[in-house]
């Protein structure tokens, strides 16, 4: 399944088994073929159940993005001035 996604924006697909929008993850099938699962089950999703999304979509879903311990490496980080935090 070739994906029409940018590198930064994440899959997320409608999960009949959650019945909800949840982040998704790739693998591959029995048959080696890419599909898409669900974060929060493994059950895999029908191709038309997929959208794509980017941080602030997942964010929207309850999902949230962490910096690590430290910050994220940049020396002015936790300074107000790093752009990833925003």
């Amino acid at each position: 399944m070739a994906s029409a996604a940018s590198p930064t924006e994440f899959p997320i697909v409608h999960c009949t088994v959650c019945d909800a929008d949840v982040l998704g993850w790739l693998d591959l099938d029995e048959q080696d073929r890419e599909v898409t699962r669900c974060l929060e089950c493994s059950t895999a999703a029908d191709a038309a159940a997929i959208r794509f999304g980017d941080l602030h979509a997942i964010e929207e879903l309850g999902y949230g993005y962490v910096l690590p311990e430290g910050g994220c490496g940049r020396p002015d980080c936790g300074k107000g001035r790093c752009g990833r935090s925003e």
